[in-house]
């Protein structure tokens, strides 16, 4: 089973910039990708959420079961992230104290189950998934004053390859 293009580009991109600026402060290091999850652990993982985990996510999860530095330095968390806690752990204080802006200014409604997908290691920006139904998309990304929605995984990888704003979807 082949990498599909968007997971393939982001690796591509990551490796470029590490490979012409190895010792720049500003690049994170090389991606590095992990054995797919097993459908066990995909089934697993999505009974743990009230909602249904993004299509694009479950893709990207049967490829790489989590990635370090997919942006700016971020990874993308795996069924196993889940299981040690490290996803909960890294974006737990960041929901808590960003609680009043996404109710508030992003309109996202109180009680809404956010799904932590990335979170930066100095805890400033974060990725994640909302229910279904939201027009604006199913991810967002928050962080350094920007709040920016996507469709899905697909849409936000290709944010992360490109410099092109129109491959955000929705931004606040």
């Amino acid at each position: 089973m082949g990498l599909p293009k968007w997971i393939g580009d982001v690796v591509e991109a990551r490796r470029r910039e590490f490979a012409e600026s190895p010792d720049d402060d500003g690049i994170f290091g090389p991606p590095v990708l992990r054995a797919g999850a097993t459908e066990p652990e995909i089934a697993e993982l999505r009974a743990r959420f009230s909602q249904p985990l993004e299509e694009g996510y479950v893709e990207f999860l049967r490829h790489s079961d989590g990635m370090e530095n997919y942006a700016l330095g971020m990874p993308v968390y795996g069924t196993g992230d889940w299981r040690s806690g490290r996803a909960e752990a890294e974006s737990g204080e960041f929901l808590r104290a960003l609680a009043d802006l996404l109710h508030e200014d992003a309109g996202i409604p109180e009680g809404t189950e956010l799904i932590p997908i990335s979170m930066s290691s100095d805890r400033t920006a974060g990725t994640f998934m909302l229910p279904p139904g939201d027009h604006r998309g199913r991810i967002f990304w928050l962080g350094h004053g920007d709040l920016c929605f996507y469709s899905g995984m697909r849409s936000l990888f290709r944010w992360a390859v490109s410099s092109d704003p129109g491959e955000i979807d929705w931004v606040l």
